[in-house]
């Protein structure tokens, strides 16, 4: 019964100072979780929430780090009504928590699988036997469109198999999640921030900054069809961006903080050739404001699906890195996928790539 309605094991993303627990279910329900005996709920405006197929809740970040374990509690609806809905036997399925530790960091970066799922299950695991999995990063491209809901299933397809509810993830949009019917609704499936897909997070005594490079070519691109906004997207970011700078000590320079780092799938430190030059004022910015004032440890980026370093002053350095990028995952369509481990400690970070 209790997994009968979970198509997967939850997720539990980082996004601000909270987790945002997502599961989805195969039928209609009331869906929430228990932290040490506080119950979350997911709602709208005091109505538990039913018709839908994912289901999420936002729990304080201290709070399931200190429990280190959550109850998901599923109550399937018989029937909705004005008066006297009918839910049947409410079910808990427990699950343990492992926050991320103070010391060394293992982090298992995944991009572009482009809907597949299974080999890059499998160089996460490759990683694992060397190193325990304390944050696994989804760094766009994870469908290869958003046609249907249906699509984001390789987001928790993933997580499922990588985490199986007990490890916190970062999840960031890459181009290709902007394509599709669906596309508008991907908000609803991954985590947000006042709605926004770019913000910053706190896991352990990491601080991390997600941005949302949008597609990767014109808005006026016959490809989109008159479909995209980038532009005004990218210009609202610049703004987000000046504000965590003006609230560096309640973010990257905040008590406890001793990592920082940048997810974004398109790495906008290098300039392509056309159609996908594109931004340069607005990029330009980033990295300046990236170089002279966050001044981050890693940038972990894909996109160009290979996998490689690049440090300051190389040939992939268009704007002036503010520190080394990872472009961390190489598809091979269905026949392999490579990921990238990387551990952060005291002193450089220990980088390798895995083969699934």
């Amino acid at each position: 019964m209790p997994f009968s309605m979970l198509k997967f094991a939850p997720a539990v993303f980082a996004a601000g100072n909270t987790y945002q627990i997502f599961a989805r279910v195969t039928a209609d329900c009331a869906f929430a979780v228990d932290v040490a005996g506080t119950v979350y709920y997911d709602h709208a405006n005091g109505v538990k929430r039913t018709a839908t197929r994912i289901h999420s809740v936002c729990v304080p970040r201290q709070a399931l780090d200190d429990a280190g374990e959550y109850t998901v509690i599923l109550e399937p609806l018989i029937k909705r009504l004005a008066y006297r809905s009918r839910f049947g036997e409410s079910v808990r399925v427990a699950y343990e928590f492992r926050p991320v530790p103070e010391g060394p960091i293992n982090i298992y970066h995944i991009s572009d699988t482009h809907g597949r799922a299974e080999h890059a299950v499998r160089s996460a695991k490759k990683f694992a036997v060397e190193k325990p999995i304390d944050l696994l990063i989804l760094n766009g491209d994870i469908v290869n469109s958003s046609e249907r809901v249906s699509d984001f299933d390789t987001v928790y397809r993933l997580t499922d198999r990588i985490t199986g509810g007990s490890l916190p993830v970062i999840c960031s949009r890459g181009n290709h999640d902007l394509r599709g019917f669906a596309a508008e609704k991907m908000g609803e499936y991954i985590p947000t921030v006042d709605g926004k897909t770019y913000y910053t997070l706190r896991v352990g005594n990491l601080w991390a900054l997600v941005l949302d490079c949008g597609e990767d070519k014109d808005d006026s691109h016959a490809e989109y069809g008159g479909a995209n906004c980038c532009h005004q997207f990218r210009v609202e970011q610049t703004a987000f961006l000046e504000n965590v700078i003006k609230n560096a000590a309640r973010e990257y320079n905040a008590p406890g903080v001793k990592h920082k780092i940048v997810v974004v799938h398109n790495p906008f430190t290098h300039i392509d050739k056309a159609p996908f030059n594109i931004e340069s004022e607005i990029y330009d910015q980033w990295c300046l404001l990236l170089r002279e004032r966050i001044r981050p440890d890693l940038i972990f980026a894909g996109h160009y699906h290979q996998c490689f370093v690049s440090n300051p002053g190389d040939a992939f350095d268009s704007r002036g890195q503010s520190c080394p990028v990872i472009v961390g995952s190489r598809p091979e369509g269905i026949a392999a996928f490579t990921g990238c481990g990387v551990t952060i400690g005291d002193g450089a970070p220990e980088i390798g790539f895995y083969k699934g």
